[in-house]
């Protein structure tokens, strides 16, 4: 990254705050905007077409939400870094921010010196959270959450309900009568999980559910 300018994409729906973000953007030498997005779908289309470093996500959007794009984005297996804007600072939308594999979350209403503090550490593959219990939370649960889940990438919540499922002796169909989705969702789903385990069986995803509190042994 040294002495290249770090590419983004920006995606909000309100078109003026995506305009200005832009704008400050454009105005910083260490940045290139390369594309923008006023839904979660354009942002991830945005994402396949020109393989931005960071993409910073709106996370309340029209036709695909900033967790869902997120979630996408990884599974593309795309070198793109997430840095989320929320209107709020919610512990559960943290958590499940950084399930997708969210380098950094912030709010909305943050300095803009802020967010290029975190796009920065996001290029660089580290974690930004703004708020006070930032540092302990990333340390004690965003990091021992990426290492839990390797090699494979983030499992995200909507697989984790699935391989609790499939742990506790549900077939794939019973999964998703469970979940309420199609049997062709969950055997995405579990072909994802399969994938990102590194798993051959059931067997590793009880292991894995275990080793993670997902079940009880």
């Amino acid at each position: 990254m040294i002495g290249q300018p770090i590419r983004i994409i920006v995606a909000d729906d309100q078109r003026l705050f995506r305009q200005g973000l832009i704008a400050l953007f454009r105005a910083h030498e260490e940045f290139e905007v390369v594309g923008e997005a006023e839904n979660g779908q354009e942002a991830l289309d945005q994402v396949a077409l020109l393989n931005p470093d960071v993409a910073v996500l709106d996370i309340q959007m029209p036709l695909m939400d900033g967790i869902t794009a997120a979630g996408r984005i990884r599974d593309l297996q795309s070198k793109t870094e997430v840095v989320f804007l929320a209107p709020s600072h919610s512990e559960s939308q943290v958590r499940e921010a950084f399930e997708t594999g969210a380098r950094g979350y912030l709010l909305k209403s943050c300095d803009f010196e802020e967010l290029v503090y975190a796009t920065r550490k996001a290029a660089a593959g580290d974690f930004y959270l703004s708020g006070p219990a930032s540092n302990e939370m990333v340390a004690e649960y965003v990091k021992p959450l990426l290492s839990s889940q390797k090699p494979g990438g983030m499992v995200t919540k909507r697989e984790r309900e699935i391989a609790r499922l499939l742990a506790d002796g549900y077939s794939t169909k019973e999964a998703a009568d469970v979940l309420n989705i199609s049997i062709k969702t969950a055997e995405t789903h579990r072909a994802s999980i399969m994938k990102k385990l590194n798993a051959k069986n059931v067997t590793d995803i009880v292991k894995y559910c275990i080793r993670n509190h997902i079940i009880e042994p």
